[in-house]
């Protein structure tokens, strides 16, 4: 789907980024009290469905692009004593999207560190339909993506990168993304309460760019930082017609601009580094 001709340059370089169900196949294993189970599922994509959202309180979601219509769902689960507590998968529809939660047996969504099971998801999408992944406290990877990637956990770090929008937040994990596209539709923000932002910037593109920390602020690329009245750095910059906004904001967490240049005229994602 993408060429391998294009690249990446900046300073970041490798530390960069880095309805219907069928029935699903257990290979259960048993290492000491705790039992681990590899699940395999399959969600079918209706027609209508323009977007997947993932809900998973207990642990990572990693997205992989698919050429299949579905989404495929391979997970390591790990179900601990003494509960040995039941996971599930449950898909929904609601409007354009289909919706699945990963669900614990006797557990509040929450979690905490008592929850008695842990489910790591890697998740095969296609790449035209936009995300909306969710964790509590675990890594979210969704990289080179044509669609627009929602991102949310407390105190997880994101890896994404996309063509759309990015909407990635973390209250105290790093994020680590590329805004790939030279314009999209909607804003794109990316935010954290104390966490580290590392953000490679599209300067071909038509952005407005913003970025507040009430931390360090630094940038590779000549652009201005300012310090702020009520302490901390921003920076503020117009790239082509301005009509993408890319807003980037930290209460007190660091954040690092770097370049983003696409050699040629490629205009497909760059290979990963994670």
């Amino acid at each position: 789907m993408f060429s391998n001709g294009l690249r990446l340059i900046g300073v970041v370089g490798a530390a960069l980024l880095a309805g219907a169900c069928s029935p699903s196949t257990h290979a259960p294993e048993k290492r000491t009290d705790v039992h681990i189970e590899r699940v395999d599922k399959e969600f079918d994509i209706a027609s209508g469905v323009t977007r997947v959202a993932i809900d998973n309180p207990w642990g990572e979601i990693n997205v992989r692009g698919s050429d299949d219509r579905d989404v495929g769902i391979h997970a390591v689960v790990q179900r601990l004593p003494p509960a040995f507590a039941n996971v599930e998968f449950k898909p929904r529809r609601d409007g354009d999207t289909l919706r699945i939660e990963v669900v614990i047996a006797g557990a509040a969504s929450q979690g905490g560190a008592a929850a008695p099971a842990r489910a790591d998801v890697a998740a095969f999408i296609p790449g035209d339909l936009a995300l909306s992944l969710t964790t509590r406290d675990s890594r979210i990877a969704a990289t080179r993506r044509p669609a627009a990637i929602e991102a949310h956990t407390d105190s997880g770090e994101i890896h994404a990168s996309s063509l759309g929008r990015l909407d990635l937040h973390s209250r105290s994990g790093q994020i680590r993304a590329i805004a790939i596209g030279k314009s999209w539709q909607g804003a794109s923000e990316i935010a954290t309460e104390s966490g580290r932002i590392v953000l490679l910037v599209p300067t071909f593109g038509d952005i407005a760019l913003a970025a507040e920390t009430g931390g360090k602020l630094s940038t590779g690329f000549g652009l201005s930082v300012h310090p702020r009245a009520n302490g901390g750095h921003e920076a503020h910059a117009r790239y082509g017609a301005g009509t993408s906004s890319l807003h980037v904001q930290s209460a007190t967490g660091e954040i690092v601009l770097e370049q983003l240049v696409l050699l040629g005229d490629d205009k497909g994602l760059p290979e990963d580094d994670d």
